[in-house]
């Protein structure tokens, strides 16, 4: 027992005393993981997080000083070769992605991929997922609806709502804002994705890192007060469990509410609880066990009306069309086990497994203008126009803004959700005569349900309001229940992905998958409905990597995506799905070639990476069925430029660039084809920079640039898509050492004050926010 508490006492005796945030320098923490003697490990790794040991053999970012041998125990039962373990300080870059599936360093790994960091989404002060993947470029953001309440996005021009996952499993049917209080990291991988994830990931898949236990006690935390009754509260408390070794606690705790800056009576409330405990960290055999609940209770915004295929001219606090007493409310409740054991240095088992709930209760109001055609050619051209997009009504051109009408389109639901999510898999390191392998096969079985019920589109007595001066009484609508929908849906796979290594600079990865997915659809209430699909799928991934020198890396690879649309429509709880919908949705398939590089330049401290992709989609997945559900084929070409991390010991940057064609190459309606694809803007720019000034201050600046984004595949009568403008925004940040642990920060989001279109959907556009300022104070003890 003296020998290990002289071991302790040796590792506390090489840890760094330096302040990371005020010197942006990567300090080494260097300790010995022993494989063997539980104890022993558990008390080499006092300082380390709980995934460090297992991602000890990762190539480090920069050459690591020689470490310093800990004493030998007095008696160890068995034991294992040393681990250098390597913890870096904060900062905006990473070196390879926590997913088990890529076992690779980011440098090496063939595809586009990027990190939003838990110091970035600090410094940034964010508090959605959606305001954390503004950072990586190529990613625009899309508007509720119906089917979709909480996160909506697309990469690439592909829509990926059902393509989010916590630690590598599946939160597809989660309706809900994801709050990343108990988020480590969130990580984007671009292309499809299906050979890793399964069904869809046409554009690319979001993956959120939970935070884990660490045995090293702490309390973190933030306070935040801001502009429109903003009062935000996180708390973060880790300890390790004393009476076992290895073991360790840890819960986080959220609670945020706030008005929506510049939107009338939307308003944001909610709160969440995060509790964990792990066992064995650092050894063999490590077990984790988490559970995440988020409350929300909000007063939704779906925006402004399209006016004849633009955004109506209204904006600020008049163009709220809601009723005040509208809602979104969710219950979200994840719970995930995870168990890994190392056999020896060739076999690793990891078993995973995740059961969820999902309730969510709505009722929005979604502004439409009311048509106003009356002479036989206006009526012609209200036809036409809502034939190209059925929730938009037609406006005679040239009438007065005061005339206009604005109907509010009910969209309600209530109902409960399902996930089960259980993953086995093998990691084998091996050799092959010259040739080293590592190869991961695995199988997944994911049980998805949803019961819902809706009233839409039953509602009556709801008043319509005026365009210009609307009024936001208390709801007064009834109905009955319209819709009452039993869906399930079951994937069975199997799975293998193996990369070899040819010599020191070449690299071959080549995975496949097998889905069986089984769907039921059955809606109880006249017309009744009962759908069934069963079908195979197969997808796959290779690539080659080359690197001219340790530094850099040049790679080509190939993939494919898959999924039943039949799937993604039956989950969305819509109104009743009509007898033809499997024969006419069919499967949504989408194939992709990219070729990329990848450097670390500046002694390793900064990443760039390019490259140039071609994806193209078959039968794309409607969103919804108030968009159009068509047979045909939409490509997306284009190149994207990141760089990452300090130019300077001071200066720190992240920044990324998109430039990408859409185009809908084939469709069963003549009208669509040559149009963009949707909600998939030809350029999109996001950078974030901090610079290290005197007297313990920093400050940090950013901005985001898109530019117009189509809502619609189709253009009505006058040859027009509706579309919203681009935007750019600035962001500003100062910070203020109050001591190592203790920050002072100040956030102003939307510099200008400059009035945007955030979110786009066939039925509304919704405005971003305006210039919102925060204070917050940010501890760790």
């Amino acid at each position: 027992m003296q020998n290990l508490v002289a071991n302790e006492s040796q590792l506390h005796s090489i840890r760094s005393p330096v302040n990371s945030k005020k010197n942006p320098k990567r300090t080494k923490i260097e300790s010995t993981c022993r494989k063997g003697a539980f104890a022993t490990a558990a008390v080499a790794t006092s300082l380390l997080s709980a995934g460090d040991c297992a991602r000890a053999q990762a190539p480090a970012r920069t050459p690591a000083p020689s470490p310093v041998p800990a004493a030998a125990p007095e008696s160890t039962a068995s034991q294992l070769p040393e681990v250098l373990v390597t913890a870096e300080e904060p900062g905006y870059a990473a070196d390879s992605l926590s997913l088990s599936k890529f076992t690779q360093p980011l440098l090496t790994t063939p595809r586009s991929a990027s990190v939003v960091t838990s110091q970035l989404m600090q410094d940034q002060n964010l508090s959605t997922l959606r305001d954390a993947l503004r950072n990586v470029s190529g990613i625009s953001i899309g508007a509720g609806e119906g089917s979709y309440q909480g996160d909506n996005f697309s990469i690439r021009g592909f829509p990926a709502q059902s393509d989010i996952y916590i630690d590598g499993m599946n939160d597809s049917i989660g309706s809900y804002n994801r709050d990343p209080f108990n988020i480590e990291r969130v990580e984007v991988l671009k292309g499809p994705s299906s050979a890793e994830f399964g069904r869809g990931s046409s554009g690319g898949v979001v993956n959120e890192v939970s935070k884990t236990p660490k045995l090293e006690a702490f309390i973190a935390g933030s306070v935040s007060y801001g502009t429109d009754n903003t009062i935000r509260e996180t708390l973060d408390i880790n300890e390790p469990i004393s009476i076992l070794p290895g073991a360790a606690f840890r819960l986080n705790l959220m609670d945020h509410n706030a008005d929506v800056t510049g939107r009338g009576d939307a308003r944001l409330e909610r709160w969440g609880i995060a509790p964990s405990v792990a066992f064995g960290i650092g050894t063999p055999t490590r077990l984790n066990i988490n559970f995440m609940h988020e409350t929300e209770d909000n007063t939704p915004d779906f925006g402004i009306p399209w006016l004849n295929d633009r955004p109506a001219p209204v904006s600020g606090d008049d163009s709220y069309f809601g009723f005040k007493n509208d809602f979104t409310k969710t219950d979200t409740n994840i719970g995930t086990i995870r168990l890994e054991h190392d056999f020896n240095d060739t076999f690793t088992l990891r078993e995973q497994f995740r059961g969820a709930v999902y309730e969510r209760d709505f009722r929005i109001s979604e502004p439409q203008v009311v048509g106003n055609a009356t002479t036989p050619s206006q009526l012609d051209a209200a036809a036409a126009a809502e034939a190209a997009n059925p929730s938009e009504a037609y406006v005679v051109p040239g009438t007065p803004l005061s005339q206009i009408q604005v109907a509010r389109n009910i969209i309600d639901g209530k109902g409960v959700s399902n996930l089960f999510d259980q993953d086995l898999s093998l990691l084998s390191k091996f050799d092959t005569g010259p040739f080293s392998h590592t190869l991961i096969t695995g199988f997944e079985y994911v049980h998805q349900s949803d019961n819902s019920t809706r009233v839409e589109p039953g509602w009556e007595n709801v008043p319509s309001t005026s365009l210009l001066e609307p009024t936001n009484p208390a709801f007064p609508g009834f109905g009955s229940i319209s819709t009452a929908t039993d869906v399930r849906v079951d994937t069975l796979s199997a799975y293998v992905t193996d990369t070899m290594k040819l010599n020191k600079q070449w690299s071959l990865i080549g995975g496949g998958r097998f889905d069986y997915v089984s769907s039921h659809y059955y809606e109880s209430i006249p017309p009744t409905q009962s759908i069934r699909e069963n079908v195979g799928l197969f997808s796959w991934r290779a690539a080659v990597v080359y690197q001219p020198r340790p530094e850099g890396s040049i790679y080509l690879s190939a993939g494919t995506s898959v999924h039943p649309n039949i799937t993604q429509l039956a989950l969305s709880s819509e109104t009743t799905l009509p007898a033809n919908t499997v024969r006419e949705a069919g499967i949504s398939s989408n194939r992709e070639v990219e070729l990329g590089t990848k450097w670390e330049l500046l002694e390793k401290r900064f990443s760039f990476t390019s490259a140039a992709f071609w994806d193209e989609e078959t039968n794309p997945a409607p969103i919804d069925l108030d968009d159009p559900l068509f047979t045909g084929t939409v490509r997306v070409v284009g190149w994207e430029l990141g760089m990452v991390g300090h130019i300077t010991d001071k200066w720190q940057v992240t920044a990324g660039y998109t430039l990408q064609y859409s185009r809908v190459l084939s469709s069963n309606v003549r009208g669509m084809i040559g149009n963009p694809a949707l909600n998939a803007p030809k350029d999109i720019f996001t950078a974030w920079t901090t610079y290290d000034l005197p007297l313990n201050f920093q400050i940090g600046f950013g901005t985001n640039m898109l530019t117009t984004r189509t809502a619609t595949y189709a253009q009505d009568t006058n040859g027009r898509l509706e579309q919203a403008p681009g935007y750019v925004i600035f962001n500003a940040m100062l910070k203020y050492h109050i001591t190592k642990d203790v920050d002072l920060q100040v956030n102003v989001n939307n510099l200008t004050n400059k009035f945007f279109y955030d979110g786009v959907h066939p039925g509304h556009v919704v405005p971003g926010e305006g210039r919102e300022g925060l204070f917050s104070l940010h501890f760790k003890f």
